[in-house]
């Protein structure tokens, strides 16, 4: 039976240069030849994600939106999650009344919408991702069919308290960091284990058979719900003492382990 291999982008598969260094291609690709799945996982978009995959395998499936939307090798939906647009609205709103510098970025279906007020990070973040953003409005915003993630942009220290503020005022979405300037809002229940779920499902294979790297907090779930879960040596201390723990991103983690198992 065909392993699944699960793997966050940033921090995990790519390293500092925002790079797939050989090494890990060529184990990814060894593992494929093998008959084995590559499922990148990611708080991206799946334009984003595919910049990344793209540089190992032509098609693949995909957990999107930190599990928001989960596609098969095909683009078809597995699965999607999303919030009302009048809600996500409501918290751009919040966001915008705060004026502290904490800047808002909706994301439904394959678009990308940010609020224009300030561009550095959001430039920041499309050279990294690879996709332009398209300026917008609370008022665009409403006119949405559903929206499969709000990511928050700022300052670590602000974002800290953002992200305690938004889950007091709105239990019923998933809050969590991505990275220290980041902060992804989802619906309750999604996650990156449930994306994985969604995959291991359409495959027939049991999750503990299945294989999974990160390095963040997004990716706890994840990790939880595999046999075999790897945290990368650049992780924060606390989920290293959780998991098994391999290289930084920096010295071919990934492929560490899946040489391994070769």
């Amino acid at each position: 039976m065909a392993k699944l291999i699960f793997s966050d982008i940033d921090g995990t598969l790519i390293n500092s240069k925002q790079e797939v260094t050989p090494k890990t291609k060529l184990a990814i690709r060894q593992q494929i030849i093998k008959g084995n799945v590559f499922i990148p996982v990611s708080a991206r978009m799946p334009q984003a994600i595919m910049t990344v995959a793209g540089q190992i395998t032509k098609s693949c499936p995909m957990v999107a939106y930190n599990g928001a939307l989960v596609l098969d090798e095909m683009g078809q939906p597995l699965n999607s999650c999303f919030m009302t647009a009048a809600k996500a609205a409501e918290i751009c709103t919040y966001i915008e009344s705060k004026n502290n510098g904490v800047v808002w970025n909706v994301y439904s279906g394959y678009n990308w919408y940010y609020f224009p007020g300030n561009n550095r990070r959001v430039r920041n973040e499309e050279a990294i991702v690879r996709v332009k953003a398209q300026p917008s409005s609370i008022a665009e915003v409403k006119k949405l069919k559903g929206v499969h993630k709000i990511l928050l942009m700022g300052a670590p220290e602000l974002l800290d308290a953002t992200q305690k503020d938004l889950q007091g005022l709105y239990p019923e979405f998933y809050i969590v960091k991505s990275a220290s300037n980041l902060l992804e809002v989802v619906v309750k229940g999604v996650s990156k284990g449930q994306g994985a779920r969604a995959i291991a499902q359409e495959f027939g294979v049991d999750l503990k058979d299945c294989w999974a790297f990160g390095d963040n907090y997004n990716d706890e779930k994840m990790l939880e719900a595999v046999g075999h879960p790897v945290i990368m040596g650049n992780a924060p201390e606390n989920l290293k003492k959780k998991f098994r723990t391999t290289l930084d991103n920096n010295h071919d983690g990934i492929a560490l382990i899946l040489n391994q198992l070769n």
